[in-house]
């Protein structure tokens, strides 16, 4: 078996088994292959909660990646935000920000934005809740009357 072979073979080995790897090897990521059947089970292993520190994680599907992200909650309490944006200006996202540091929204989940063919602007975030320290409809009020807002979306994810 050549070094490169066997370097996949060991790969395989570590992909295959428990995502901490027998060796005491600690890189900076952890894999595994994941099967999506038809009944939404996904199963995660041990070894795969324990580094995340707790039993529940907010799964977001980026659409223009094709990617999907898991982060740790400590609670099932989680906002869905969408803004959708008919004209960008210069200081949008200055504002944006103004607006969600008076709301007490400073610690998000995650959150992006992306332009579709240029004239159709998004920026989605998800937060918990209990942070805000002014009432949800506030908040949204304030996203409403935003330069180049067109919609504000706020829903609650579920479980």
């Amino acid at each position: 078996m050549n070094d490169f072979s066997s370097r996949i073979s060991s790969h395989n080995e570590f992909t295959n088994g428990d995502l901490m790897s027998d060796d005491g090897y600690e890189g900076a990521t952890a894999g595994r292959v994941l099967e999506f059947d038809s009944n939404e089970t996904v199963k995660f292993p041990a070894a795969f909660k324990d580094a995340m520190g707790t039993d529940r994680g907010l799964m977001v599907l980026v659409h223009k990646d094709r990617l999907i992200k898991i982060f740790p909650l400590d609670s099932d309490e989680v906002l869905f935000l969408s803004l959708e944006i008919g004209k960008l200006s210069n200081d949008f996202l200055t504002k944006l920000s103004q607006i969600f540091k008076r709301a007490g929204l400073v610690d998000l989940l995650f959150s992006t934005g992306v332009c579709l063919r240029g004239t159709r602007c998004f920026y989605e975030c998800y937060f918990n809740p209990t942070q805000l320290s002014s009432d949800l409809s506030d908040l949204e009020t304030q996203l409403n009357v935003l330069d180049g807002v067109q919609r504000v979306l706020v829903e609650k994810v579920n479980i």
